[in-house]
């Protein structure tokens, strides 16, 4: 099996462009030259496409979607394998996703609310009757053509999971899973019962919802919100107009939990939806109150770290927290008393580089001008999954920011480090809460530093501490740990001391334990460069692992190493380009000890093109981001377009996305429109 690339030939198409990526493969745009048209080519990767019994299942399941005819179904056009890799060809639309267009825009108009789901009613409608089930409904499958307009037109798409009744062989999914997404999963598929028409129709109800309100109808953890489905009120719009009691009405009876009483069919809600369109108006309903705690956005549910194929453990737990009468869980986060933030907290898995808690990881763009006398800017720079959007800029703090999580809540906090005169102030902008600020004051004889710094738990109590270098002698080198207290940090103290110089600290979980340890790089009396792996004990950092780099090409203080998880086994790697831009290697730590290291990407470079980017690349930064919300991290480089030093020359965002084993070719996800201050310093906060 191979997974092609932009520009190859496969079997008789032209791969042209990513269009997006997911767990179960990639999407491409591609040329038909026979027909001579654009289609969507999706190839399927990944474990289950190693499987005979899946690619037999898939290709039946291919052949039943491309017999339906629905102008609110994305037609099927070809399906078939090259060299063992399952694909399937779909009408190409040019338009966006229903999710994103949310996430931009939030709650629609009533009318064009009830409008598109009207359409996607008869899209269902026109499924169910050929036997096919979809099992998946949700914004990020509704692709819609001008949205907003007269001619809005909505497509139900991504049928990958859907299932063709009378078809034998395995279901799709893999065992000991529930396909479909949470937010939208009916009471009986939470626990674990197979897909029907009446699911699908649950699905879109939920869909009506965040169409009308921005958001899901439930929101909180996984079993939070399986629960909510099973035993929560149905939600209802505020108001008693007749128009808000008819749609109040048919909100209660599509997302009703039990499938007897809701709407018999597709075609009898789309018949509601499209009466009550007619006398809806123009504007957006107001929505209820959220209930707490508020949450940030309509999110890609299943797109993120939480897997759109639900583990059957959760519906497990769901039964098991019915019996219970365990309602409480329903609306409220289930924590445990103030100050105890490990019991009875169903965490939310993190994702890398996520700013603003939508299952995707962002970026942090850091502007800085050498004479000035202020801080500039930084740049929070949003990923959608499929590209960034647009810059939000916002003044910066004094002195130099550090990715952290500074109070427990598994969201990143950005925290500022600025040292005068042995004293070190500290700005912390939580991801959740109110700026809040303190003073370090520093032992003169550490002579600690304000760069270099890291961030990481080293004593276990959930909460960042500060990792801090300071050159004390010209024989050893320190570091110093101010460990996090609420909203204030101790004073730092010494946990470690080396010989080696020009010393830069990282914070990794090598091992996925939960617990960082300290990646400690350095070069000694031969200038040789030295990797160490120091893990906390007892208020100090104790070396259980050593290596000597070879090369000064891979030294991180030439060409800046990154930390994640980028294979998504959740323990993280090194990543270390080669500062001539050829290679990006990848170190792993094995019981202990530090693995040889792997290529994951290879650039082509002639020698005279490797000193070029050696000296004068215009990359400004790179960093480590789940910007697809796969669940392991993604490169993504900053970088100017022409690199010629002018006002105006625009920073580009590139991503190379990571597959679990290597890392892909660079992709333009975005652009800062920086001009006239291009010629700034921008580097990507990591």
């Amino acid at each position: 099996m191979r997974v092609p690339n932009v520009g190859d030939q496969f079997g008789r198409y032209r791969l042209d462009r990513v269009l997006g990526q997911g767990g179960m493969g990639v999407v491409f745009a591609a040329t038909d030259p026979r027909l001579r048209r654009t289609v969507a080519l999706k190839v399927i990767t990944g474990t289950l496409a190693q499987s005979a019994e899946f690619r037999e299942r898939f290709q039946a399941e291919a052949a039943a979607l491309a017999r339906l005819d629905s102008p609110h179904v994305i037609a099927i056009h070809d399906h078939d394998e090259v060299d063992g890799t399952p694909y399937i060809v779909t009408q190409y639309v040019d338009g966006r996703d229903l999710w994103s267009w949310l996430r931009e825009h939030g709650a629609m108009p009533a009318r064009q609310a009830l409008q598109l789901c009207a359409q996607l009613a008869r899209g269902l409608a026109d499924a169910h009757r050929a036997g096919v089930v979809h099992r998946d409904v949700k914004p990020s499958n509704v692709l819609i053509r001008d949205p907003g307009t007269a001619d809005q037109h909505a497509y139900l798409c991504d049928f990958g999971i859907a299932r063709a009744e009378g078809v034998e062989g395995p279901a799709p999914t893999a065992a000991g899973t529930v396909a479909g997404t949470g937010p939208y999963l009916s009471p009986e598929r939470t626990e674990g019962f197979p897909a029907t028409p009446s699911s699908d129709v649950y699905a879109l109800g939920c869909v009506l919802w965040a169409c009308l309100t921005g958001h899901e109808p439930y929101r909180g953890t996984d079993v939070q919100v399986a629960l909510a489905h099973q035993q929560a009120p149905i939600p209802r719009l505020p108001g008693d107009s007749a128009f808000t009691t008819d749609l109040n009405a048919v909100i209660a009876r599509v997302l009703a939990k039990d499938p007897a009483q809701r709407y018999p069919d597709a075609t009898s809600l789309r018949e509601d939806l499209e009466r009550l369109a007619a006398a809806a108006p123009p504007d957006t309903v107001e929505g209820p109150p959220p209930p707490p705690p508020a949450p940030t956005a309509i999110r890609a549910a299943g797109e993120g770290r939480t897997s759109r194929r639900w583990p059957l453990a959760v519906a497990s737990v769901v039964a098991l927290a019915l019996v219970a009468g365990l309602t409480g869980w329903l609306v409220t986060r289930g924590d445990g008393p103030d100050g105890d933030r490990t019991k009875g907290k169903e965490e939310p898995a993190a994702v890398a580089g996520d700013l603003t808690a939508d299952g995707y990881g962002d970026v942090l763009v850091h502007q800085t001008r050498f004479e000035s006398l202020s801080p500039l800017s930084v740049w929070t720079v949003p990923s959608t999954g499929l590209q960034f959007g647009s810059p939000r800029r916002d003044g910066a703090e004094v002195g130099l920011p550090v990715f952290a999580d500074v109070d427990g809540d598994r969201r990143t906090d950005v925290v500022w480090l600025d040292e005068d005169d042995d004293r070190m102030s500290v700005v912390v902008i939580p991801a959740d809460g109110e700026r809040w600020t303190t003073e370090l004051a520093l032992d003169p004889a550490f002579d600690i530093k304000p760069y270099n710094a890291a961030a990481g738990d080293l004593d276990g109590d959930g909460l960042d501490d500060l990792i801090l270098y300071g050159d004390a002698s010209d024989e050893a080198d320190g570091l110093y740990v101010a460990l996090a207290e609420d909203e204030g940090f101790a004073a730092p103290t010494q946990w470690y001391s080396s010989e080696l110089s020009d010393s830069l600290p990282l914070t990794a979980d090598v091992d996925g334990d939960g617990r960082v340890e300290v990646v400690y790089f350095g070069t000694d009396a031969q200038d040789a460069d030295v990797l160490r792996l120091l893990r906390p004990e007892d208020g100090k950092l104790v070396t259980v692992a050593e290596k000597v780099l070879g090369g000064a090409g891979v030294a991180p203080l030439l060409a800046p190493w990154r930390v994640g998880d980028v294979d998504g086994d959740g323990a993280d790697e090194l990543v270390a380009p080669n500062a001539a831009g050829r290679v990006v290697f990848v170190y792993e730590v094995e019981d202990d000890a530090f693995a040889p290291r792997t290529r994951w990407h290879t650039t082509p470079r002639s020698l005279d093109e490797a000193r070029k980017y050696l000296y004068d690349s215009g990359v400004a930064g790179d960093a480590l981001s789940d910007v697809d919300g796969d669940g392991d991290a993604d490169l993504v480089q900053l970088r100017h377009t022409a690199n010629d030093g002018a006002a105006d020359d625009e920073l580009v965002l590139s991503v190379q996305l990571s597959d679990g084993s290597a890392f892909g070719d660079p992709q333009t996800w975005g652009s800062l429109a920086c001009a006239p201050e291009c010629d700034d310093g921008f580097k990507l906060v990591d």
